[in-house]
């Protein structure tokens, strides 16, 4: 993988609909994620009634390849009254540089992370990062075992679903 961490920070922001790159400080600039065809899926809000961009395995939908930028992979959860209550992001193989630079991208748009934390869980070195506002969850997570890092991040709506530890 050959993506910098700035370029997949401003996809996403791109992709999210951001109304501007300034410091938000509320993590509301990320809760719209634009895919194929100009779809908006909005967090909180209803799944469009035509989701032919998805996988479905019960209430997780896998965007099928090319639908967004950014990632290698994106899902969705849904609950049972079909609100989006989280957007998933797979990242992929990333160096500690990209670590760096989406961290760094992402404190310079929505501010200083509250939460930023390294545990060693058996071999695997995990370290998360975690912002937090009154409506929403937004947390990067890098799993590491000292030879490649994988990273995720997850963007959850607090009234859908239970807070990211």
């Amino acid at each position: 993988m050959k993506r910098s961490a700035s370029f997949i920070l401003l996809t996403l922001v791109a992709f999210a609909g951001c109304r501007s790159i300034r410091t938000a400080k509320s993590l509301d600039t990320l809760r719209e994620v634009k895919i194929e065809r100009g779809t908006i899926l909005t967090l909180g809000g209803k799944m469009p009634p035509t989701t032919d961009f998805c996988n479905w395995s019960g209430a997780v939908c896998t965007l099928k390849p090319n639908t967004f930028g950014g990632t290698e992979s994106m899902s969705l959860s849904e609950t049972e009254t079909g609100q989006i209550s989280q957007f998933h992001f797979y990242y992929g193989l990333m160096s500690i540089d990209m670590v760096d630079a989406q961290i760094n991208d992402y404190t310079r748009l929505i501010g200083k992370p509250p939460r930023d934390s390294k545990v060693k869980i058996g071999e695997i070195d995990v370290h998360r990062v975690k912002w937090t506002d009154s409506t929403t969850t937004f947390e990067l997570t890098y799993k590491s075992d000292q030879q490649q890092i994988e990273g995720s991040a997850t963007l959850s709506d607090n009234s859908l679903t239970k807070p990211i530890d």
